[in-house]
């Protein structure tokens, strides 16, 4: 049985993805990519892509995408994905533009993510962030004083894949940036009809995470909820433009006992054996796998499900 830990989301706010334990065994399936040296191993043709994002006032993200450019499925372990540590220390360098490019510190992760090999289609992209302020403790004052750098080798001799065609090598954030809060226009009332139709309880701030009302008839039936993944897809291309799509769903039969089983009173009602009973289903859109009845060990089931279409 897999436990996928949904509390412990908080943690992806920080450029963590950390909250599964993955134990399968890896198995690679031949793939032709773009060498630049005969004697490395041929990259695989996913085209990676950084921009920089500013969810918040004062915010800084990254987010990396990498999109599949050729014509035949693409299998890739999501702990090689940049975003990850550790590759995310490997390949990405901050300098300040002080004249002297001196290197900026980062606070890096110290741990290793398990494995869980997913499918990419042709065209199709995976996307997820690194969140730079708590990368770098100094960032808000470096961009201050000097203005920073973020800079990547392209491609990243670290990491398998190729770079898409054009884009930069770096990034900056300009002295004295005031750090302004990208704007997005949503429709809210089509969002409030989606949210309606997806049984949408709740998102909590500050994670991409969406609770939902939903019936345990339906995350029985494959197919219907394969539909209803297809509906949150939609709802979080229209309402929640500041995301990638790399994002999560926690499925609960009794909307009051919606959240994290850190929240609380959580505790209290997981030691009663309610807060598992309805907690019927969790879903992870990075590694395309709806977790059916996670706390029931005669049920617990894993399915491969993706949005992309």
């Amino acid at each position: 049985m897999i436990l996928l830990k949904f509390e412990d989301l908080s943690m992806k706010r920080l450029g963590v993805l950390s909250w599964c334990l993955w134990t399968l065994v890896v198995v690679f399936s031949p793939t032709v990519g773009l060498a630049a040296d005969p004697k490395e191993k041929p990259r695989l043709p996913l085209a990676m892509e950084v921009l920089l994002k500013k969810p918040q006032a004062r915010v800084y993200e990254l987010h990396v995408h990498v999109t599949n450019e050729s014509a035949e499925i693409v299998w890739v372990n999501v702990r090689d994905l940049p975003w990850n540590p550790p590759n995310d220390s490997k390949w990405f360098s901050v300098f300040r533009m002080d004249g002297e490019e001196s290197p900026v510190r980062q606070n890096i992760q110290d741990w290793n993510l398990g494995s869980r090999v997913i499918q990419i289609l042709p065209g199709e992209s995976i996307q997820d962030t690194m969140v730079l302020n708590p990368r770098i403790p100094s960032l808000l004052d470096d961009v201050a004083q000097f203005g920073v750098e973020l800079r990547w080798d392209c491609p990243p001799a670290s990491l398998k894949f190729v770079c898409k065609n054009g884009s930069p090598q770096f990034l900056t954030i300009p002295k004295g940036d005031v750090g302004l809060a990208d704007t997005f226009s949503t429709d809210m009332s089509l969002c409030l009809k989606l949210g309606q139709r997806i049984g949408l309880i709740k998102i909590p701030e500050g994670h991409e995470v969406l609770f939902l009302r939903t019936p345990e008839s339906k995350m029985v039936d494959i197919p219907q909820m394969q539909d209803l993944l297809y509906q949150v897809n939609d709802y979080v291309q229209q309402c929640q433009p500041s995301w990638t799509n790399s994002w999560a769903v926690s499925f609960f039969t009794e909307e009051q006992y919606a959240g994290f089983l850190s929240d609380e009173g959580n505790r209290e009602y997981f030691k009663q054996g309610i807060w598992q009973k309805v907690n019927i289903g969790q879903y992870s859109s990075q590694i395309r796998t709806l977790f059916r009845f996670p706390w029931i060990k005669k049920r617990a089931d894993d399915v491969y499900i993706s949005v992309y279409r």
